[in-house]
């Protein structure tokens, strides 16, 4: 097998050496409010305004909008005189969380280039894939990463400084023509569920979303959020898109490995949000002196990715205040974010509200016919709103499954109570067949938390050998129970078909990418290790406790 790509793509090697341009401005006045339609012009046209505020700091640098501004120039121009370039070509950008990675983002939208963000440690094979079926033109990484194996060294390369002289590009830029409709970025969903797949955003989808954010998290210019998340994820990305457009300064620095860093990341850089998955959440909670350690500046927390245990955010709430806890929901398909429950209203309403839609966004609950149905009813949400995809990359079948009269279908099963608050109740796909009997695995889930002293359970379905589908059960903070009496609970307490097959006690729950639980990889060990024992079985708690 080749280790190269089948087409001619290009390797840009970027970085900043934090020596600022020596005429900031240059250049950048030219730009009026124009093409607002188009997200690297409605940049241009924020840091044309907020040429000396700062865009981005680190623990190292105060890298100014002027800097980003020129920086995104400089990526523009440099792509433009590719021989490979073409409006509309996909630029692959696997870059972490930094200067270098903005400036990527709208140089490739400022050359009409598409965006297709990757985790800078995708693996090889799954690096190939992305890169080949997009046909990407050029690949973005850092001056000091390691050149990914999936390229050979046959693959030309090409750098790309910004520096002292990168003012010199403001002189040769020339303005987008695309922008509303037009493909400007390509957002690989985690798989945490299935196979990934290539999420079409356009200019339109990316505005319209950050706007409503901004609306409801009123963010400004003086808002300075820690960028924990990451920006090749959907909901880094609104992060960065909601605050940047609104001339707001970033910071990114603290680790997830060590989470205490958070904590003083917030208190030293006076940042005012922080954005976190479900599972983050915990590790704060659980890891942090989240509550002891004042915290003035801190303005809100921001929740979604997944479903938060209501306790936990009562809690969370608690520690945090007088900041707000904001509890969202949303999906890639939506450019992130969909719907969001008040911080003064989640406390009275019941678990598994995700509250109302967000602006410009409508919600409704139907079945399988499209008709609405009556209030506590289950149904599938589905949403409309310019925030809407505009369909999966090269895949028309999954498309027309998903948008359909102008609606995306989430796949979410959900309900409304009579004030119209929208009530999660789990997703369609997940639903699994176990002996002729319709199975969700979150319900074992919910039983597991409540039952069995587990404070996180994940229960996934499996093909067990000679048996078929069953469920396997991982917790975690389950030790006073032993394998037995988990399972002993289990079969008193429920129906046949929703006991585990497989038990398993963990430290630490596994996160892929995109900080969200791996279900793919949990659903795997449960496959080898019955597969390898020759019978469904209930493994011991190994060594260091995590998979």
């Amino acid at each position: 097998m080749s280790t190269g790509c089948r087409f001619p793509a290009v390797l840009l090697i970027i970085k900043a050496d934090g020596t600022r341009p020596s005429s900031p401005a240059t250049g950048l006045s030219e730009f009026n409010e124009c093409q607002t339609s188009h997200l690297g012009m409605r940049f241009l046209n924020i840091a044309n305004r907020q040429l000396g505020h700062s865009a981005i700091v680190t623990k190292d640098s105060d890298w100014k909008y002027s800097d980003l501004a020129i920086a995104a120039m400089e990526v523009a121009t440099t792509l433009k005189a590719s021989p490979s370039f073409t409006p509309g070509s996909r630029v692959a950008v696997m870059l972490p969380n930094c200067f270098e990675y903005v400036a990527a983002f709208y140089g490739t939208l400022l050359a009409d280039g598409v965006v297709v963000p990757v985790p800078p440690k995708t693996e090889r094979r799954a690096l190939q894939r992305i890169v080949e079926s997009t046909e990407a033109s050029t690949v973005v990484i850092a001056s000091a990463a390691k050149r990914p194996d999936a390229f050979g060294e046959q693959i030309p390369s090409q750098s790309v400084t910004f520096n002292e002289s990168s003012s010199n590009s403001t002189r040769k830029f020339s303005t987008p023509s695309m922008g509303g409709n037009d493909l400007a970025a390509i957002f690989f969903t985690s798989g945490s569920t299935g196979d990934p797949k290539g999420v079409m955003l356009s200019h339109q989808n990316l505005i319209s979303n950050a706007s409503s954010i901004q609306q409801y998290l009123e963010i400004n210019s003086q808002d300075r959020p820690l960028c924990v998340l990451p920006f090749y994820h959907a909901f880094g990305n609104s992060v960065l898109q909601s605050h940047l457009l609104s001339g707001a300064t970033l910071i990114l620095d603290g680790s997830t490995v060590f989470p205490e860093t958070l904590i003083n990341a917030i208190s030293s850089y006076q940042a005012t949000s922080l954005s976190a998955v479900p599972d983050l959440v915990r590790v704060l909670l659980e890891r942090t002196s989240l509550g002891r350690s004042e915290l003035p500046s801190l303005r809100y927390l921001a929740v979604a990715g997944g479903a938060l245990q209501h306790n936990l955010a009562v809690e969370v709430a608690k520690r945090i205040s007088p900041a707000r806890l904001f509890l969202m929901y949303g999906q890639t398909e939506a450019t992130a974010r969909l719907a969001y429950v008040p911080p003064d209203r989640f406390q009275n309403l019941s678990a598994g509200c995700i509250g109302k839609a967000i602006p410009g966004v409508e919600l409704e609950v139907v079945d399988e016919n499209g008709m609405q149905v009556a209030r506590g009813t289950t149904g599938e949400l589905r949403a409309r709103g310019d925030n809407v995809m505009l369909g999966y990359w090269q895949d028309e079948a999954s498309t027309s499954e998903k948008l359909r009269d102008g609606w995306l279908l989430t796949g979410d099963l959900a309900e409304t109570d009579e004030e119209g608050w929208i009530y999660h109740r789990g997703r369609q796909n997940a639903i699994v067949k176990i002996a002729g009997f319709r199975v969700h695995p979150a319900d074992l889930e919910e039983f597991a938390v409540r039952q069995l002293a587990a404070s996180q359970a994940v229960a996934v379905a499996y093909e067990a050998p000679q048996v078929g589908t069953r469920l396997a059960l991982f917790l975690k903070g389950a030790e006073v129970l032993t394998q037995s009496e988990i399972l002993s609970r289990c079969r008193e307490a429920l129906p046949r078909h929703m006991v585990p097959s497989f038990v398993r006690l963990l430290d630490t729950i596994p996160l892929n990418s995109s900080l969200k639980v791996d279900r793919v990889l949990l659903t795997q060990i449960a496959e080898r290790e019955s597969k390898e024992a020759g019978q469904v079985k209930v493994s011991s708690k190994p060594k260091g406790g995590s998979p």
